[in-house]
């Protein structure tokens, strides 16, 4: 022996049960294959790719994220920011080291699971994988590689449980507004009457309003963003669609009448009692928090977030019969695929119809 330090990963095989061991020239290696294997179950299968890594001129899949996120142009910097927290935080670790042309299907496959060993939604393992899938497409361009291993991988359902989206009845929003502060009573009017997202209501100033039009209406065209460094200011809208104009009905106009009056157009349309911008967690915390708990003492039975507002005021213009595409234009949707696959089983009448086609067809072979 040379008397040069050397580093042994130890491991038991998943399948056999029996103890596996080797060993190497530096920390480093051994490091890269220790958390690959216990990010896989043990798998020796994926953690040996990481040992060509030193044999290939090519970066790694890490790497190759983060230069896909230098490379990016449209996203806000909140946004990137987000995407470089995926990356630290659920991608890295397990498939950080592996050689951007050593993925496959077989270790996305692994991620994936271990993922849902975690306790991770199937929401953020779809946004995290959009993440790869989106830099394994920058590396085909970049000619790191010939395909997208992410494409035809099986991703765990999108669906989400109903009572994960809670719509509310007009009683029981009735019941929330007579909980609420009476600082910010009028604002939760406006989130359920509109539609709008939180974070486009709060960003509404008073020309965004137009109280005199027939019928009168309030521009939705920006939203509050958080920055590279965790401080929000106004951008656009959540996507392009989102841009709109959204009509208003008589009573949130005579709501929002003396809001609007001898005030400077520049000015947000509500503010806290200081007159600065409403902070969602503050919101939430200090109102909605205490709102809730005192309907449900008054009767209430659900526990609504504040998006529910959103999704109740979609319930009731299915209830009243207004069309999928007025409702998706109304929300700022990209398409009505997106509206459907929310509230599409709440339409009654689409039900209804369905069902009445098909009696007629059955009455005709029942002659």
């Amino acid at each position: 022996m040379d008397g040069s330090k050397t580093y042994t990963v130890r491991w038991r095989d998943p399948k056999t049960r029996t103890e596996q061991g080797i060993t190497f020239a530096t920390e480093s290696e051994a490091t890269t294959v220790k958390k690959l294997l216990d990010a896989n179950g043990q798998s020796f299968e994926i953690a040996q790719d990481a040992l060509v890594a030193k044999e290939s001129n090519l970066p790694t899949v890490a790497e190759v994220i983060q230069e896909h996120l230098d490379l990016l142009v449209r996203p806000s910097a909140g946004t990137i920011r987000t995407y470089q927290t995926m990356l630290n935080l659920h991608i890295n670790d397990v498939l950080g080291a592996v050689p951007v042309d050593k993925l496959d299907y077989r270790q996305i496959t692994h991620w994936i699971r271990e993922m849902q060993k975690k306790g991770r939604s199937a929401k953020t393992i779809r946004n995290n994988h959009a993440l790869i899938f989106s830099a394994m497409e920058t590396a085909v361009m970049l000619k790191y590689r010939l395909d997208n291993p992410c494409r035809g991988v099986q991703l765990p359902s999108g669906e989400k449980a109903e009572d994960e989206v809670r719509f509310l009845t007009h009683a029981e929003f009735g019941l929330i507004l007579e909980c609420m502060g009476e600082r910010y009573k009028d604002f939760t009017a406006f989130l359920v009457m509109t539609g709008t997202r939180f974070g486009e209501a709060t960003a509404v100033t008073v020309a965004d309003v137009d109280l005199l039009s027939k019928p009168a209406t309030v521009r939705i065209n920006k939203a509050w963003k958080r920055d590279g460094v965790n401080s929000f200011y106004v951008g656009p809208t959540k996507t392009g669609a989102g841009k709109r104009t959204v009509s208003l009905n008589p009573q949130l106009v005579e709501i929002l009448i003396p809001l609007v009056a001898s005030r400077q157009g520049a000015d947000l349309l509500f503010t806290t009692r200081n007159g600065t911008r409403i902070s969602h967690t503050t919101f939430w915390r200090n109102n909605w928090v205490p709102a809730i708990k005192a309907a449900k003492a008054a009767g209430l039975k659900k526990d609504p977030r504040i998006h529910d507002l959103r999704h109740t005021h979609a319930s009731w213009l299915i209830q009243d019969g207004v069309s999928l595409f007025t409702i998706s234009r109304r929300l700022g949707h990209a398409s009505t695929r997106t509206t459907e696959q929310v509230y599409g089983h709440l339409m009654p009448q689409a039900l209804q119809d369905a069902a009445d086609a098909v009696e007629r067809s059955a009455n005709v072979w029942r002659r």
